[in-house]
C-alpha cells in the first residue's frame, strides 16, 4: 500500500504534491511533539548533568526491568534457559552470559522477540534494509517512538541551542519529487513543522544554482541532512561564491562526517555541525557536544565493544560495536551486533563537562556514492528494497553511470514480482537507468569480513566527467 501511495504522490502536480505534504507534515507534527515528547525532553535534560556512577545505576534499572520482560517472549525463553540466566541473577552478569544477537536472527525470528500478544494500541513497523542490506523490522510503540524524537532534540538540537520550532530544512532520503523532474522547485514545504523538504536526488550541477538561491531566500535556521548531499551544496557554493544562506546550526546523521566533510559544511553555512550516532532499532545514540566528542547516551542501551573473539576491547582499540537496547520493552534487543566499529575514548574527560561515556571512530556507514548520467549525486539505496521482503542480502553495484546491478540472495518466496519492483524502485531512485538484477547464493565481504551494501566501480575521471564541479 505504501508504495501504491508513493507511486500516486510522485506522479501528482506539485500543487497536489505540495498540499499532502502539508497534510502530512501537519498530522507528523501532532504525532511526534505530543506530551510525551515534552515530558520527555525535560528527562533527558535533566539528566544532562549526570555522573558516570549515576547513569551506571540508571542502566542497571532499566536492564533489570528489561530482563523480567524479555521472560514474555518465547525466544528469549529459550535463549536464557540455555544461557543459564535466572531472574535473581545480578544484571550485569545475567547479560555477559547472553549469546549475540545477530542481524540475520532479527530478521528472520523478530515475531518471535515480542513480548506481547496481541500488539499494543498504535504499534507500528519501522522496515529499513540499513547498512548491511538486510531488511529488518522493528516494532516501536508511540513510547518509544517519543522517545527516539527527543532524545535527539534534548541532546542534539539543545546542545546547539536550537530546538524543533526553528525554521529548518532536511536534505534526507524522503523522495518529494518525481526523479524526472527537470525543473525547480526540487523541495516541498511543511507549514506545520516549519521545515522544507529537500530532494537529494536533484542535486546535480545544472540544478545547485536554484537549491542556492532557495536556501537564501527560506533562510533556514537549522539545515540538517545526510553530510554527503549537504556536501555537494557546499563544495558548489565554496567553488562559485554562490552562497546559501547562514545558519545557526547544521545537523547530519546517518553517514560518517570527514574532516574535510565538515570544513566545507562549516564554512558554506558559516555555522557549527553537530552530528549524531543512532540506528533505527533505537538502542543505540551518541551525540556530538559543542566541543565535537560524540557522548554516549545511556538511556538508549547499554553498549560494549568486542573483538573478532566477542572479549572487550580496551578503550583506544577499534572493535564491533554491540548494544543492549533499554527502550523497547516490546522487542527487547540484547547484545544486537549493529555491523559498526568504533572505540572508546582513552580520554573519557571533555570540556563540556558532561560525564556521559565518549565514543570514537565510529566506522561502518560510508557507502560508495553513486553517479547518475546527468551528473546527480546519489546515495542511501535503502528505498530501493522498499516492498521486496523475500531478500536475505542485497547490494547495489554501478558498473557504469547507466548500467547498475543488484545482487540479491533470495529469501524463500522470492520471485519474478519482486525483481521487478526492485527495478521500479531503482528507476525512482535514480531515474532512467538500465538495471539487472542478480540471484545469487551469497556476496561477498570486505577484507574486514564487512558487508558492502553500494558499489561504485566508475573511475575517478569518469566522476570528474559527470559532475563537473
Amino acid at each position: 500500500m505504501a508504495g501504491f501511495i508513493d507511486t500516486v504522490y510522485l506522479n501528482s502536480p506539485i500543487f497536489i504534491q505540495q498540499a499532502l505534504v502539508a497534510a502530512y507534515g501537519w498530522q507528523w507534527y501532532r504525532r511526534r511533539f505530543n506530551p510525551s515528547f515534552h515530558q520527555q525532553v525535560a528527562e533527558f535534560t535533566a539528566r544532562d548533568r549526570w555522573t558516570a556512577e549515576q547513569f551506571r545505576q540508571y542502566e542497571d534499572e532499566k536492564l533489570t526491568e528489561l530482563l523480567k520482560v524479555a521472560t514474555r517472549s518465547s525466544y528469549y525463553r529459550t535463549i536464557f534457559a540455555e544461557a543459564g540466566v535466572t531472574p535473581d541473577m545480578p544484571p550485569r552478569e545475567a547479560l555477559a552470559k547472553l549469546p549475540f544477537l545477530s542481524k540475520n536472527t532479527l530478521r528472520t525470528r523478530s515475531k518471535e522477540l515480542l513480548t506481547q500478544d496481541p500488539l499494543p494500541k498504535g504499534v507500528f513497523i519501522q522496515r529499513s534494509s540499513g547498512s548491511t542490506g538486510t531488511p529488518t523490522e522493528i516494532y516501536y510503540t508511540p513510547d518509544l517512538h517519543a522517545y527516539e524524537v527527543a532524545l535527539p532534540e534534548a541532546r542534539t538540537m539543545h546542545w546547539a541551542g536550537v530546538n524543533y520550532q526553528d525554521r529548518r530544512v532536511m536534505f534526507g532520503a524522503r523522495k518529494v519529487c518525481h526523479p524526472d523532474q527537470a525543473l525547480p522547485p526540487f523541495w516541498r514545504f511543511s507549514p506545520a513543522e516549519d521545515l522544507a523538504y529537500g530532494s537529494i536526488y536533484h542535486l546535480s550541477r545544472q540544478n545547485l544554482p536554484s537549491y542556492m538561491a532557495f536556501l537564501r531566500e527560506f533562510k533556514p535556521t537549522v539545515v540538517m541532512g545526510y553530510p554527503n548531499a549537504l556536501n555537494v551544496l557546499a563544495r558548489y557554493a565554496l567553488r562559485t561564491g554562490d552562497m546559501p544562506a547562514p545558519a545557526k546550526v547544521v545537523v547530519t546523521t546517518s553517514e560518517t562526517v570527514t574532516t574535510q566533510l565538515r570544513e566545507n559544511i562549516e564554512a558554506a553555512w558559516q555555522c557549527r555541525l553537530f552530528d549524531r550516532y543512532g540506528a533505527i532499532e533505537g538502542c543505540v545514540f551518541a551525540f556530538q557536544c559543542e566541543h565535537g566528542r560524540y557522548h554516549v547516551a545511556s538511556e538508549a542501551g547499554i553498549i560494549e565493544i568486542v573483538d573478532p573473539h566477542g572479549r572487550p576491547c580496551a578503550p583506544g582499540e577499534v572493535g564491533e560495536l554491540v548494544c543492549t537496547g533499554l527502550r523497547n520493552q516490546l522487542q527487547p534487543l540484547f547484545r544486537y551486533r549493529l555491523g559498526d566499529a568504533a572505540r572508546w575514548a582513552v580520554e573519557q574527560c571533555c570540556p563540556c563537562g558532561r560525564e556521559m561515556a565518549i565514543l570514537e571512530d565510529i566506522q561502518g556507514r560510508i557507502e560508495d556514492m553513486c553517479y547518475t548520467p546527468d551528473g546527480r549525486q546519489v546515495l542511501r539505496f535503502d528505498t530501493v528494497f522498499k516492498g521486496v521482503t523475500n531478500i536475505r542480502e542485497a547490494q547495489v553495484i554501478q558498473e557504469k553511470p547507466d548500467l547498475f546491478i543488484i545482487k540479491v540472495v533470495p529469501a524463500e518466496g522470492y520471485n519474478e514480482h519482486d525483481s521487478a519492483t526492485l527495478k521500479h524502485n531503482m528507476q525512482l531512485h535514480v531515474g532512467h537507468v538500465r538495471t539487472e538484477v542478480e540471484l545469487t547464493d551469497a556476496i561477498a565481504r570486505r577484507q574486514s569480513g564487512k558487508f558492502q551494501a553500494v558499489v561504485c566501480k566508475l573511475s575517478p575521471e569518469e566522476i570528474e566527467k559527470l559532475i563537473k564541479l
